[in-house]
């Protein structure tokens, strides 16, 4: 299987590519390719190119490009993640997990029951959140990079997400409504999650969250840790929406 980077756009200039230093290097040195060899690159956009490696040297690293396509590892349906903040590197785990699940967007969020609140403190992470993202969606065969919202409180977040036609706020203590519930009576484009941070959601957020329209859905009979609650929610809402079919992608000329 071919080696993924995503590129900036600018750095494609069809019929060639010459890729930024940082992947240059990772490629030149790291994975130690030669002329001839194949990899795929991507400008976020859901179009792969497959580039065939031209030159490698310390200069520069080009190729030609020699197909296009549209990326099949994009699902049809958007989830927005907006997962509370989370102790030590566990949000870490959320954003790998998330990407290569197929989350489309992630959203830190301040709850009444977050251990951490400093929102400066959290967005000093960002740089290397955004690393982990990147490569995991480099790996799992994503088409586009998901987004890094700014961290927001609860209510804010709230706000933010109505203009998902189905927002779900996921809670321990159940729901009024189970998943397959909600995605057998509508087939969104666009689906808005909330969960949790490990006290689980106060009752007066799981009641805001109703009054701005969201449905409160349960975890099942057992209790899922704060990190793999969010990548359990998503991998239950692609299998009964059918994300998890075989992919499709057709090869289309440059």
């Amino acid at each position: 299987m071919a080696h993924r980077f995503f590129i900036p756009p600018e750095c494609i200039t069809p019929p060639t590519v010459q890729l930024p230093p940082e992947t240059a290097r990772q490629v030149r040195t790291v994975l130690r390719m030669q002329a001839g060899d194949e990899i795929i690159v991507l400008d976020d956009t859901g179009l792969e190119r497959t580039v065939r490696l031209t030159q490698v040297s310390k200069e520069q690293v080009r190729g030609e490009i020699t197909g296009r396509r549209r990326s099949p590892g994009e699902p049809a349906v958007e989830v927005l993640l907006y997962q509370a903040t989370l102790k030590g590197q566990k949000f870490e785990l959320v954003l790998e997990k998330g990407t290569e699940l197929g989350v489309s967007r992630f959203t830190p969020v301040i709850c009444q029951r977050s251990v951490v609140r400093d929102a400066a403190a959290v967005e000093k992470k960002y740089d290397r959140w955004q690393r982990i993202i990147r490569e995991a969606a480099e790996v799992c065969g994503r088409g586009r990079l998901p987004r890094l919202e700014r961290v927001m409180s609860l209510e804010t977040a709230l706000r933010h997400a109505v203009y998902a036609p189905v927002r779900l706020m996921f809670w321990e203590a159940g729901g009024e409504v189970s998943l397959k519930t909600v995605l057998q009576t509508e087939r969104p484009r666009r689906i808005a999650v909330f969960i949790g941070p490990e006290g689980g959601f106060a009752p007066e957020e799981v009641a805001l969250a109703r009054q701005t329209g969201c449905q409160v859905v349960g975890m099942g009979r057992r209790i899922l840790r704060a990190e793999t609650a969010g990548a359990v929610a998503v991998a239950a809402i692609f299998y009964e929406l059918d994300e998890w079919g075989v992919p499709a992608g057709e090869s289309s000329p440059r």
